[in-house]
């Protein structure tokens, strides 16, 4: 009898733990964790189908913002992927670079280097590092990088992330726009967006701009420390794996007396790269090379607009065409199909920031706001609300289905 209750007993016992591990691993999964757009994003990109993405640009919001994915398929008929979470810092770089090539096999990685540039004063913080830590499969990658940057103490709230969002319950019903955006993302098994983000507003800078005279300033200033460390170190890995598909940007921003400082520590970065073979491109320096107009094309100091973002997405596709060769990779019918989704739900997205910036600008509304598009609930359903009401109005014809008509 008493072998026979220590066994219920038992086992009653190890069902509650059970319990407990099965519910903790779905709450952590589904409900108890940090959702918002870089979560949409980087999710995304590992259900992009194997061989399937031609160029991956790597960076932080600068490239999300400022590169258009889907436009860049209508256009030039290759396909990318912005692979960027926000204020990326330096020791994310070289992991993103290695996530990127054991998933895809692209012809070509853009890495944009602001994460270069902080000072060690102004290191991104733990919520910039979680961006991508969360957000990217459990492999050796993602170990290696905890081992190199977080603290020992603190890598047990990664591995059970529960343990730092247990009280994100007071971020509902916030968090519900993405939740549900989440779940349509993993049941089409493509992103709608294809990371892209943005704000639409038309910025106008009241301070002075030094961007014109910076045309030709090639002066440096040193990286910080850990810049320089984490650049050199991901520069002396490609080069020791003979990785030659890759080459450096730095992507447009309006450039203020406190931004000169970091503009002489990129001119810094571009000499080391160089240095190392591999080729840079400084667009802050030559925004004209894009076609980039700092009274139109940004939506605040250091991000571009709908109208800077195609600007940009031109010059790189050219670039890429012309200098590198990149060809389109071809595709199933099933893969064009939900690009071909991508790109109308672009029109949208465009159609409805160009209206919302003309309302602005008739307010007189030129400085920091506007409003936020990414891959959320609301947002969709914002985009194809103005289609719906105006289908014939923006830049761009879109496709309703009968859900949306």
């Amino acid at each position: 009898m008493k072998k026979n209750l220590y066994i219920t007993r038992g086992l009653k016992l190890l069902s509650f733990g059970l319990a407990v591990v099965l519910t903790t691993l779905l709450l952590q999964t589904f409900l108890l964790k940090r959702i918002d757009n870089n979560t949409m994003r980087m999710e995304a990109f590992y259900l992009e189908e194997k061989h399937s993405v031609d160029a991956v640009l790597i960076g932080a919001s600068d490239v999300y913002a400022g590169y258009s994915a889907p436009y860049a398929y209508e256009k030039y008929g290759y396909t990318s992927y912005p692979y960027a979470t926000q204020a990326s810092p330096a020791n994310i770089v070289l992991p993103q670079i290695k996530e990127v090539l054991k998933y895809q096999d692209p012809k070509m990685v853009i890495v944009e280097i602001n994460a270069f540039l902080y000072r060690d004063s102004e290191l991104p913080n733990e919520a910039s590092a979680r961006m991508f830590a969360d957000n990217v499969p459990r492999d050796n990658i993602w170990r290696d990088y905890l081992k190199d940057a977080i603290p020992e103490d603190k890598q047990i709230e990664y591995y059970l992330p529960i343990i730092k969002y247990h009280s994100s319950w007071n971020e509902y019903p916030w968090k519900i726009k993405y939740l549900n955006a989440e779940i349509g993302l993993k049941q089409k098994g493509y992103s709608l967006f294809r990371g892209y983000k943005t704000v639409a507003n038309e910025f106008h800078c009241e301070t002075k701009i030094y961007n014109d005279e910076l045309k030709d300033n090639n002066e440096t200033l040193p990286l910080a420390v850990n810049g320089e460390r984490y650049l050199r170190q991901t520069l002396d890995y490609l080069k020791e794996n003979n990785i030659t598909n890759v080459m450096f940007m730095r992507f447009p921003h309006i450039v203020t007396e406190s931004g000169v400082t970091r503009f002489k520590r990129c001119n810094e970065a571009a000499k080391i790269i160089e240095s190392y073979g591999y080729d840079f491109v400084n667009l802050e320096q030559n925004g004209d090379w894009a076609g980039i107009d700092v009274n139109k094309d940004y939506y605040n100091w250091d991000h571009l607009n709908v109208y800077g973002s195609e600007k940009v997405t031109d010059y790189v596709a050219n670039m890429l065409q012309t200098k590198y060769g990149i060809t389109k990779t071809e595709l199933t019918d099933k893969q064009k199909a939900e690009w071909n989704d991508s790109v109308n739900h672009y029109h949208m997205i465009y159609n409805y920031c160009q209206e919302m910036i003309k309302r602005r600008l008739e307010l007189g509304k030129t400085g920091n706001g506007g409003t936020t598009v990414s891959e959320d609930e609301k947002s969709i359903n914002t985009i194809k609300k103005y289609a719906r009401n105006h289908p014939d109005a923006g830049k761009y014809s879109v496709i309703l289905d009968e859900e949306d008509s």
